[in-house]
């Protein structure tokens, strides 16, 4: 059992709010290379003699052995934040997870004193398995992966409210939330708000912030995850409650965000009592640790490990149990690649859920004879839909497409990543879907009339059109929802059914081409 001095706990909570950044020490650029940077010393205690004595409360989980003989314990904070499914990625013939499993589990049997955390958006976007399975191949692959604790993020509620019960209640890690609850019931919700970790002798306090819904127009939206998960954005006041309830049991206080680099700044400065913000979200790769100063006296960091598992970072730190000081000793960046140590389990894993779910995913299905660069992909679309659904005219966003199509072989994973699926809001279909509307000539010709020129949107239909006649229009579903995107004046009344993803039909339309021995271009 640790002594924790009261005076701190007293400042913690009455501390100053603003903050500045220590010279020399705002890091925020991309690196290709490891990178090891010596950063302050955060002093969190006070002189005061008088000390309270708190115990370790039930189900706190230990990781390492504890030297009471010493004075210093030295502890590694490993992260890791949007990840984004990407175990599709093959790095030395193996997949990207299995060295990120590698990596950690070295690392952990190096130092039993390693704490691995996850900043959220761990679904999404990189892999057509985790599409086909509706979440659940990312789910099995996170479990593998040697992770203590996780936050949610936002678009790790993308398959909605019963997969991310499932994910939650499945996990054998705890998933943090501070801000998130049922809606409607304040009190509910089945993420953890706080955790206690103790690393070797030092007791770790981590609590997690979660960013906002987005609606279909791939903005911020105030609506409900998937109508029920509500998100509380006054994330200082959240902090401060869950510091003011929890900093007395334990030495250092993390908070594992998902909220974005320049808000974890800003909230390092507003509320002190918490030592290191790990954060994920706007997917930035900070090379050197963002220092803060507060009015009190009090540091902070804060962290952030770029994207898509190609980079995780790893902080050493020594606490000192004479003076309360929190040291962190030195930082890296670690590139994930074929230098680093195999988790073949995972590996067998990655290999295993994409079996299931896109068995065909590595196997070609069209061949182009040229490259097709990203700027064209709207006009392979336009001629899917033209030939597949019978389409007269398209209206589809130009912004939507990841990437072009490379020549030769085209396999199915190669082809989602060029038009990844973004499920917004949670819960529903993705923005850039397509959607079927009958309408007649003359409001197709009036809604051409309306169009907003420029690049943002392409749209396709006959030059000449019969007012009487009804016509077939696929339009993406963000510019039928939001229709001040792509249109002026008032909205346009449109209804029509739901067609697919641009996955769905550029793959039906691949093989129909393959089928009948004609190239995708």
């Amino acid at each position: 059992m640790r002594l924790m001095p009261r005076a701190s706990l007293v400042r913690w909570m009455l501390g100053g709010a603003l903050a500045t950044a220590l010279s020399g020490c705002a890091g925020h650029a991309h690196v290709t290379r490891n990178e090891e940077a010596p950063v302050a010393r955060a002093v969190v205690a006070s002189s005061l003699d008088e000390q309270i004595a708190v115990a370790a409360p039930p189900g706190t989980r230990s990781l390492g052995a504890c030297d009471p003989a010493s004075d210093v314990s030295r502890f590694v904070v490993a992260h890791l934040n949007d990840m984004q499914a990407r175990y599709g990625e093959i790095v030395g013939g193996r997949s990207r997870y299995a060295y990120v499993a590698g990596y950690l589990r070295a690392l952990k049997d190096e130092n039993p004193s390693t704490l691995v955390l996850d900043a959220g958006d761990d679904y999404e976007k990189g892999s057509v398995a985790e599409l086909r399975s509706m979440g659940e191949s990312t789910r099995r692959m996170i479990q593998a992966l040697p992770i203590d604790a996780r936050t949610i993020g936002n678009h790790d509620f993308a398959y909605g409210a019963e997969a991310v019960q499932r994910d939650v209640t499945w996990s054998a890690h705890p998933v943090l939330a501070a801000n998130v609850h049922r809606d409607g019931a304040a009190d509910t919700s089945p993420f953890v708000p706080f955790v206690r970790i103790d690393v070797g002798c030092v007791r770790v306090g981590i609590t997690g912030l979660v960013t906002t819904n987005y609606g279909s127009n791939d903005l911020p939206s105030r609506e409900p995850f998937d109508g029920v998960y509500q998100q509380d954005d006054r994330y200082a006041q959240v902090l401060a409650d869950v510091v003011r309830d929890h900093r007395a049991e334990v030495d250092v206080m993390i908070s594992l965000d998902h909220l974005g680099f320049w808000q974890d700044v800003e909230l390092a400065g507003r509320v002190p009592g918490v030592d290191l913000f790990v954060g994920g979200h706007s997917e930035d790769l900070v090379t050197v640790p963002y220092g803060i100063q507060r009015r009190d006296g009090s540091r902070a960091w804060v962290v952030q490990a770029g994207h898509y598992a190609r980079t995780l970072g790893r902080a050493d730190f020594a606490w000192s149990h004479h003076d309360h000081a929190l040291t962190l000793e030195r930082y890296a960046i670690v590139n994930v690649d074929e230098t680093l140590p195999v988790a073949e389990d995972v590996e067998a894993l990655a290999r295993e859920v994409e079996r299931d779910a896109a068995p065909d995913a590595r196997n070609p299905i069209a061949t182009l004879d040229a490259a097709l660069p990203a700027g064209k992909m709207a006009d392979l679309v336009w001629r899917a839909v033209e030939a597949r659904w019978g389409a007269d005219a398209m209206l589809l966003g130009r912004d939507v497409f990841w990437d072009g199509l490379p020549r030769g072989p085209l396999t199915l994973e190669r082809l989602y990543d060029s038009v990844f699926v973004q499920r917004e809001p949670a819960g529903t279909s993705g923005f850039s879907s397509l959607v079927v509307v009958s309408l007649s000539g003359a409001d197709l010709a009036a809604l051409r009339a309306r169009l907003i020129p420029g690049p943002l949107f392409a749209f396709y239909a006959p030059d000449t059109l019969d007012p009487a006649r009804t016509y077939r229009l696929v339009i993406e579903k963000r510019a039928l929802e939001n229709p001040a995107m792509a249109m002026y004046g008032a909205p346009f009344p449109l209804r029509g059914r739901w067609g697919g993803e641009l996955i769905d039909v550029l793959e039906v339309y691949a093989r129909a081409r393959t089928a009948r021995g004609l190239s995708l271009d």
